[in-house]
């Protein structure tokens, strides 16, 4: 895998704002600069970073935060989804990757609030576009770098989305090993469980996907739900969803959430759902 990203999305998002802000007699304004607050908060996360404090960054981020690696480009980049995974990757990271000290410095932020969807970068809300020099120590040798990374902001100002693009060629070489196409793909075998659910439903098929449609995104924000599948057997009212976790304790914290609760009146189930739990004993592919 190539290690520059070819594409950078938030490279046409700044062109973009300063389309928007040249044209601010519009009715609607696409961009519009943000508090400094943010950049505060984005340079207070990564410096927390840099002198490695990780337990300390935790605090910044919300627990649904997505962290994209520079490893690819926007369909294959590999993404940690949860505050569980991004905590695995940091109390992993020094370890797997012999990145034992840093400094970050010389920041540029650019707080922006985006008010309609854009393609490519796929959300809305308050973003903060940062550009930075890294000095990564590997023991005796050195890799400096121009990061570029833009942060997500919830509505209570927590981190929720983190994407990062640059070029990795000075880390490899410092580095000795490509450690993002290593065994820092934290996913692993022995933590990833499968949960399948088989119910039996009121519902016709059409209401029924109307309404796992309308419930989708809820799941997608669950930490540690690394995918779902929403199947259907031969018998009539009978369907099945297929969970994959990253864990148990992710598995846990959802059956006893409020979300959870409702799926029984939700899918107007007629007997309790049948509930299978496997652990993945290998994958074909990465």
């Amino acid at each position: 895998m190539n290690s520059r990203s070819p594409f950078n999305p938030f490279f046409t998002l700044i062109i973009l704002i300063v389309i928007s802000i040249a044209c601010r007699n519009r009715e609607v304004a696409k961009f519009e600069i943000a508090p400094s607050s943010y950049e505060e908060t984005a340079e207070q996360y990564l410096q927390h970073l840099a002198h490695q404090e990780f337990e300390e960054s935790f605090a910044f981020l919300a627990d649904n935060v997505e962290f994209k690696l520079p490893d690819g480009d926007t369909d294959t980049r590999t993404v940690y989804k949860g505050l569980h995974e991004v905590k695995k990757f940091w109390n992993n990271y020094v370890e797997q990757s012999g990145n034992d000290q840093a400094e970050f410095t010389d920041f540029v932020h650019i707080p922006v609030q985006v008010n309609q969807y854009i393609e490519h970068v796929n959300t809305q809300g308050v973003f903060d576009i940062c550009y930075f020099s890294a000095a990564l120590r590997y023991g005796a040798e050195v890799a400096k770098v121009r990061m570029h990374w833009a942060f997500h902001f919830n509505s209570s100002k927590k981190i929720d989305g983190i994407f990062t693009y640059y070029d990795r060629t000075p880390i490899i070489k410092a580095a000795k090993k490509n450690f993002l196409a290593s065994n820092l793909k934290l996913k692993t075998n022995n933590d990833m469980l499968i949960q399948t659910v088989k119910i039996k439903s009121n519902l016709s098929e059409e209401v029924l996907m109307k309404t796992a449609h309308e419930r989708a995104e809820k799941f997608r924000q669950i930490p540690g739900l690394i995918q779902k599948y929403y199947t259907k057997t031969s018998q009539p009212g009978e369907y099945i969803g297929v969970y994959v976790w990253d864990s148990e304790e992710s598995m846990q914290t959802f059956r006893t959430s409020d979300l959870a609760k409702t799926i029984p009146q939700a899918y107007q189930l007629i007997e309790t759902p049948k509930i299978e739990i496997t652990d993945v004993l290998f994958q074909l592919r990465d």
